[in-house]
């Protein structure tokens, strides 16, 4: 069980190159696939709103005065008064009990890489080897989730836009 701190300790650059078959001597391409791996990890928070690291995220208040939390998992709540919570199958409704607080500061994202489902780790894998090697299959722009890997990620998004 280790700490997750940046999105290199969930997929280690080592595995990714085990996963690229690209030899651990050579170096010349470990920034691009680092990158890479910090992209994919982005795109499938994006995606899934399942936070693969630690972070801080401002949620605003809309005219009602309520918040629609997907973001998962929450860590904490940096305001502690103001507000009540409704939890939810996929979401928590945070409601302003106090006028004049107009947004929230939340700690997201898993903290230890035991958290993770393998189905993230592969899904980040897919779409690193996908960008770097290019695929025939199926048209590859870096910086999208290719199809192949939204299939598999489909039954883990928290919601569909």
């Amino acid at each position: 069980m280790a700490q997750i701190v940046d999105y290199i300790d969930l997929v280690p650059l080592s595995e990714a190159k085990l996963f690229l078959r690209v030899d651990d001597d050579i170096t010349e391409t470990d920034s691009e696939i680092t990158m890479l791996i910090n992209s994919a990890c982005n795109l499938v928070e994006n995606y899934t709103q399942h936070y693969l690291k630690p972070q801080t995220k401002t949620f605003q208040f809309n005219e009602r005065g309520l918040i629609r939390m997907y973001a998962h998992p929450v860590n904490s709540i940096v305001e502690t008064s103001g507000f009540s919570v409704s939890n939810q199958q996929l979401y928590s409704i945070y409601s302003r009990t106090i006028s004049s607080l107009d947004q929230l500061e939340a700690n997201i994202g898993y903290t230890e890489t035991s958290q993770v489902k393998d189905i993230f780790k592969y899904a980040i894998l897919e779409t690193v080897k996908l960008w770097f090697y290019g695929s025939e299959s199926e048209t590859v722009i870096k910086g999208y989730i290719p199809s192949s890997v939204m299939a598999i990620l489909a039954p883990e998004r928290r919601f569909v836009f």
